[in-house]
């Protein structure tokens, strides 16, 4: 399709928009607005890293409409905001996109690929989409210096990260332990706790209660033939790994007798969980869980016992054994808990405290180890594992019952692989270290959070219950672990920086193919390093080898505060000082505990204190259903076809208002739409009307912010109501945006600018038409000077329109863009006027008489159509339900002309609030006819083509009763209609009926 046809399905405001982005460009305007604010006060803004490796959707404007906005908006009220983009580079999605492309199955299959080859390929993939993430967000205005983004991949930003890493070690914050992981079988590597909470997702699993048959003559009662401990797991696959069983000190458990089969057997639970038992029983016995220690029973399975080590085999004598546990509860399952030592952490804790043996049945891939009889080199989480391990277990008499449970499980949030718990090695953070956590959480109560209940909500919920920060990655392109291990004294050791590197290993550096320094693998696992322990006479004796980890890619990007600016090794007295910590940021709820939290956790650990002031959290984007957009589901919507539909002002302003900023948005096209109608449909109408009469020569000498008359002669009686009210609520809305956006609140001034928009196009100008019309140079300048505030008001929010504005209005002495001008100030109104609005917070009086107005007018109006009789029909009166109202002269006038009558008598003996006179006599009946004529006669300059300026003479064939009507209104209808003369004869002009009265007239230019 050519641009021309492609052009044609764009709407006016798109177009007008791709204008905009062109003026911006050839006048290098978001350069401009940096270099004039250089020397100013420095408003901070940190920009999360963007991921290039997808396609941007329509989601992604949430995020980056809310940074924008806050950095627009201090940039007019005189700061300077650094405006540094970045690219967040490394890690799975990227690891995994390539995967996909060459077919890879498996971490074995990259390392038979070759670690250079793979990780070359995942480079060269980061940048796939960049041109498209670049154009999307260069055409949604948002403003980034993208020439000087920093890159988490870069040499420079890696080297900072292992400055982090090596303060963390000097603190005793960085270990190596053996602890059970959510573990991605698919990915082969751990996932930290904060990447753990952002991929739960809903299944339906096969849970299970198990009888553990009871050796006989294991409990100091003697022999117990045909006994069993209950237990329940919704996890079956684990049950092969059995080492023990778990019961809490003081919780009561029973043994019943049941009858099942004919045979006799007795069940082992808590009392509380009685409920369960499907059949007739009898308690035969009554036990704390104290009295079940040591209670010995047979292993479900014989898999552990014939393939454990040899080492491992002595702690046998602990294991299939009942313990206590301070873990164990009745909420859920029978009160007694099956323990796989190494699938559970809580398992993993109590094998380590009673001795329990430590052995895998399962392997790194998620797959059942030789050795396990039917399960072997079966997945674990596949269904049809825990179907058929059900049936082994019905088949020998050991299943009490199955069914389905409707749980929360965790996935591997890039990949979406169910994840499982698994005992293994990796490196952490010591995050729960009371110095640290501490600091966490009294930092956290200096952050603004909006809105307000994240802070102590979900944030401060997580920091109370921090878990170390798992930081090891068992991958491949990523930042590598600067941690190196001594293979004869196996001291570690962690480097922080390229010269320690260079001095530490005899001046090897890691050279990639091209003989570049490159800090990734597989280079950097080639640098070996002498070990500080090593003698004078054995300088090369003993040798570090680095671990094979790289780094949580959330690491990368909570330290880019430091790593952006290649801190401390440049840029230090910035970092050090007004750079840091953020005044601002903004992303979606599930930063809460990624991004958000690794910001805060490496500001903590640097000693720097929170990295951010205030946050924005915002709620997801879901269809018009509420339902999270997914392909499968058929419910994504096209970013560009919105932005071509409306424009991205309207989608933007839609963002900020249509609900609250942490609230989830759930897109309906319908009131896209509706608001793009009430702010762009009314404004750029009002904008139309001015230019029809405009005069440059009257902007020209408008060199201050008020209107001509006013300066004349002060806001005073001589002024126009309609004048003073606009003007006031200009104020108003002006001050509402500066209390809501200091404060980091959208929705408050983006409704105020829809609401004052709708003021201004319905109430101002259709009561200033007329006068507009006839030349009123005052109400010119005030509509002039209105429209350029509300551009300058609405330039963080809609940049495109208030810029678009801008330029049809800006004269000689104006910015060349609305976002190179500062932010409209308060007017100094006189109290008369503004009453004590600003000093003790009451509302202007102007604004509230003309509030008291507008509630008259809707009543006459409700009042008018129960009647039937048309507003063009004069009446003679209106009365007011009321005896305090106070309106002056000039207020009344509005009411009389709008409502067309001739009083306005305020009465508090009439019925309802308000009560019309609907008595028309021979006077009003023909000036009602009059204004119908004029309408009729405006409606065929419109048909003609006629521009508002032309002026016309009119010939009137009609009957003597129509001829005295025009006779008695000719000057009127010559002032309104622009008409230069009127002639009574027959013509072949257009037929107008007026009632009873009927009219052929002809226009004439």
């Amino acid at each position: 399709m050519s641009e021309e046809n492609l052009d044609k399905k764009k709407s006016e405001a798109a177009l007008r928009e791709e204008r905009i982005l062109e003026f911006w460009k050839e006048n290098k305007t978001f350069e401009k607005s940096l270099e004039q604010s250089k020397g100013k006060k420095d408003f901070i803004f940190y920009d999360g890293p963007v991921t290039a490796n997808s396609k941007p959707v329509l989601h992604t404007m949430v995020p980056f409409s809310f940074k924008d906005v806050i950095p627009r908006y201090k940039t007019m009220r005189g700061y300077h905001v650094r405006r540094k983009g970045g690219w967040d580079t490394h890690g799975l999605p990227v690891e995994l996109q390539i995967e996909k492309k060459l077919g890879f199955n498996s971490k074995a299959d990259i390392e038979n690929y070759g670690i250079a080859a793979f990780n070359k390929l995942c480079k060269d993939s980061v940048w796939e989409y960049v041109g498209a993430w670049k154009s999307f967000t260069e055409r949604m205005g948002y403003w980034a210096d993208q020439e000087n983004a920093y890159v988490t991949y870069h040499n420079e930003y890696i080297e900072s990260l292992w400055n982090v890493v090596k303060k963390i070690n000097d603190q005793k914050l960085l270990y190596k332990d053996y602890k059970v992981v959510p573990w991605c079988p698919r990915c082969g590597t751990a996932l930290s706790s904060h990447e753990l909470a952002q991929g739960y997702e809903d299944v339906k699993d096969l849970s299970v209660y198990v009888k553990f048959p009871v050796k006989d003559g294991s409990a100091s009662g003697g022999k117990v033939s045909n006994t069993y401990i209950l237990a329940w797991t919704t996890t079956p696959w684990t049950l092969p790994g059995n080492v023990a069983l778990a019961v809490g000190e003081n919780i009561d458990y029973v043994k019943i007798k049941v009858t099942n089969g004919g045979k006799e057997e007795f069940y082992i639970l808590a009392k509380t969980k009685l409920s369960m038992i499907t059949e007739p029983y009898e308690i035969a016995e009554e036990i704390k869980g104290a009295g079940l220690v040591g209670l010995e029973y047979e292993p479900l399975f014989p898999f552990l016992k014939n393939t454990i080590s040899e080492r491992e085999k002595l702690k046998l004598d602990k294991a299939y054994r009942v313990h206590l546990a301070n873990f164990v509860t009745t909420a859920d399952g029978t009160g007694v808990v099956h323990t796989a030592v190494m699938y559970g952490q809580d398992d993993f804790e109590l094998g380590t405290k009673v001795g329990l043996p430590k052995h895998h049945l399962v392997g790194l891939d998620g797959k059942f180890l030789p050795g396990t009889g039917f399960l072997e080199g079966r997945f674990v989480k596949d269904e049809q594992v825990a179907v058929d391990i059900i049936k082994d277990l019905a088949h020998r008499g050991l299943l009490y019952k199955k069914e389905k449970y409707e749980h929360s499980y965790p996935h591997c949030w890039r990949c979406k692989t169910p994840l499982i718990y698994y005992a293994r090695d990796s490196w952490y953070i010591k995050m729960s270290d009371p110095r640290i956590k501490e600091k966490l959480i009294a930092e956290n109560k200096n952050i603004n959070w909006e809105p307000a209940h994240i802070r102590d909500g979900r944030f401060g919920e997580w920091l109370r219950e921090i878990k170390d920060w798992a930081i090891s990655r068992e991958r491949y392109w990523g930042t590598p672990l600067p941690v190196w291990q001594c293979a004869s004294c196996k001291k570690t050791e962690v480097i922080g920086s390229i010269d320690e590197l260079k001095k530490r290993s005899g001046g090897q550096l890691p050279k990639n193919e091209k003989d570049e320094l490159d800090l990734h693998r597989p280079y950097i696992d080639e640098v070996e390093l002498v070990c500080s322990h090593a003698t004078a006479g054995q300088a090369y004796g003993g040798k570090l080898i680095r671990t094979k980890e790289v780094m949580d890619v959330w690491f990368d990007s909570g330290a880019m505060p430091f790593a952006q600016d290649h801190y401390p090794f440049q840029n230090k007295e910035w970092v050090e000082g007004k750079g840091y910590p953020a005044d601002y940021i903004s992303e979606a709820i599930d930063q809460t505990r990624g991004w958000f939290y690794t910001l805060h956790a490496v500001g903590i650990l640097m000693g720097r204190g929170t990295a951010f002031k205030n946050v924005i959290c915002l709620g997801h984007l879901m269809d018009a259903n509420g339902k999270k957009m997914s392909k499968s589901l058929g419910n994504i919507v096209d970013p560009w076809q919105m932005i071509e539909k409306y424009g991205v002002d309207t989608l933007r302003l839609w963002m900020y208002s249509v609900n609250q900023p942490g609230e989830s948005k759930n897109f309906d096209e319908k009131t896209v739409a509706l608001l793009h109608n009430q702010v762009f449909g009314l404004l750029y109408n009002v904008l139309a009307f001015y230019e029809l009469y405009r005069d440059k020569n009257l902007e020209k000498i408008h060199l201050t912010p008020w209107p001509l008359s006013l300066i004349r002669r002060g806001v005073g009686e001589k002024s126009n109501i309609l004048d003073q009210w606009i003007l006031a609520r200009l104020d108003e809305l002006t001050d509402l945006s500066i209390k809501n956006l200091d404060n980091y609140k959208l929705l408050e001034p983006v409704r105020g600018i829809r609401d004052f928009i709708g003021d201004l196009s319905t109430w101002y100008l259709r009561r200033s038409r007329d006068r507009i019309k006839a030349g009123d140079n005052e109400a010119k300048a005030t509509l002039y000077f209105v429209l350029k505030t509300l551009a300058k008001l609405m330039a963080p929010f809609a940049p495109f329109a208030a810029e678009d504005i801008w330029l049809k209005l800006k004269n000689e002495d104006d910015k060349e863009s609305v976002h190179l001008e500062s932010w409209p100030h308060l007017t100094p109104w006189p109290l008369s006027i503004y009453y004590k609005w600003r000093g003790v917070g009451e509302r202007s009086l102007v604004i509230k008489n003309m509030e008291s107005v507008r509630k008259i007018v809707t009543l006459g109006l409700e009042a008018r159509q129960k009647t039937g009789i048309k507003v063009r029909q004069p009446l003679a009166s209106l009365k007011v339900k009321s005896e305090k109202e106070k309106l002056t002269q000039e207020y009344l006038d509005l009411i009389k002309e709008e409502l067309n009558v001739k009083e306005v008598v305020f009465d508090n003996s009439i019925e309802g609030e308000v009560w019309l006179d609907i008595r028309i006599d021979e006077e009003l009946k023909a000036e009602g006819d009059y204004r119908e004529l004029v309408r009729a006669l405006q409606d065929m300059r419109k048909k003609n083509g006629l521009t508002p300026s032309d002026v016309i003479s009119l010939t009137i064939e009609t009957n003597k009763a129509g001829k005295e009507l025009v006779q008695k209104f000719e000057a009127d209808m010559k002032k309104t209609v622009l008409v230069s003369s009127i002639e009574f004869a027959e013509n072949a002009g257009e037929k107008i009926k007026i009632d009873n009265l009927h009219f052929r007239i002809k226009i004439d230019k």
